[in-house]
């Protein structure tokens, strides 16, 4: 009998290196990063600071692109996309969690939800549906008529976590997503994150902590923009 055949990779980056002119000097942010994300997997990032995580993340997230080298999303070349084919892929594809929360204060839970809907144009009676399954999904549904601003912190982030999802994204990412957070709350954030990657939802999470990182299914290392072997990024280290 044949082999399976291996799917395609919902990820693909190659040879991805991105170059920064400040003051017309040259900085390496990434250089010839090669990299295969699956659908289904959960991917930690890790690395020291100013290693070329938050590079890595910006380009995966299509919020920025690389100088050279070649980035697709489900086989569509990202470089090729105009501005606003770019806008409309991160909409519709990617969902981000970042350790500030991004909430804006006078708005509800709900309503702070609801916002990627209403940018896609989706009405209000459907909006509404989609934002309290989301809240649904991260245990925050009681507190849909609460302002931002009367959260915890961790439910905050929740609450950020479920406006990521809203738009049922084939990406999640997450940028220092317990930074801001005490341990419990950063537990319970976690466990959020492992149940969805269970039913499927494809999370790639940035972080310097260990601990956070071995609930990942894979961690890949990062120094000096440069993908490095685990034993190399450890002799780094010490």
């Amino acid at each position: 009998m044949g082999s399976a055949p291996v799917s395609e990779p919902l990820l693909r980056l190659r040879g991805v290196t991105k170059i920064y002119e400040p003051d017309g000097q040259e900085v390496v942010g990434l250089e010839g990063v090669d990299l295969d994300i699956h659908s289904g997997d959960f991917l930690a990032v890790m690395g020291p600071s100013g290693s070329g995580k938050s590079t890595l993340m910006h380009i995966i997230g299509c919020l920025d692109i690389p100088t050279s080298g070649s980035y697709e999303i489900k086989g569509i070349p990202v470089s090729r996309l105009s501005p606003e084919e770019l806008a409309r892929l991160r909409n519709r594809e990617i969902g981000f969690v970042f350790q500030v929360f991004h909430l804006l204060p006078r708005y509800t839970a709900l309503r702070n939800v609801e916002l990627p809907l209403l940018y896609a144009g989706v009405g209000r009676e459907e909006r509404t549906g989609k934002a309290l399954e989301a809240l649904r999904a991260v245990g925050l549904e009681d507190r849909r008529n609460h302002l931002s601003n009367q959260l915890s912190g961790g439910q905050k982030q929740k609450v950020a976590i479920a406006r990521a999802l809203v738009n049922r994204p084939s990406l999640l990412l997450a940028d220092e997503p317990t930074g801001n957070l005490d341990t419990k709350s950063g537990d319970e954030l976690m466990e959020i994150l492992t149940r969805l990657n269970g039913e499927g939802t494809t999370i790639v999470l940035v972080t310097h902590n260990q601990a956070i990182a071995r609930r990942a299914k894979k961690v890949v290392y990062i120094i000096d923009g440069r993908l490095v072997a685990k034993e190399e990024y450890r002799e780094l280290r010490e």
